[in-house]
């Protein structure tokens, strides 16, 4: 149980180390001792924009595929694709 607390302040800690060293949230220390927090403003959405995407066809081809001939006790097996 005390194991869990401690990993969850942990993971409080790591949180708030990102989010300062990203810049979403500043710490200001005033002249006279007291500190003040800013947090940056975050805006989420969509946008419409143009972008260039490969073209993938399928075609047929004849291409050369490795194939093994296995031959004993008179039979002859051949493994092609």
């Amino acid at each position: 149980m005390l194991r869990t607390i401690f990993l969850l302040i942990a993971l409080l800690v790591l949180i708030a180390i990102g989010l300062v060293a990203t810049g979403l949230i500043n710490l200001n220390r005033e002249g006279d001792g007291t500190l003040s927090v800013t947090t940056s403003d975050v805006k989420v959405g969509t946008t419409t924009t143009e972008v260039e995407l490969p073209a993938v066809r399928m075609e047929d081809r004849k291409v050369e595929v490795p194939s093994v001939v296995i031959e004993g006790d008179g039979q002859e097996q051949a493994n092609q694709q």
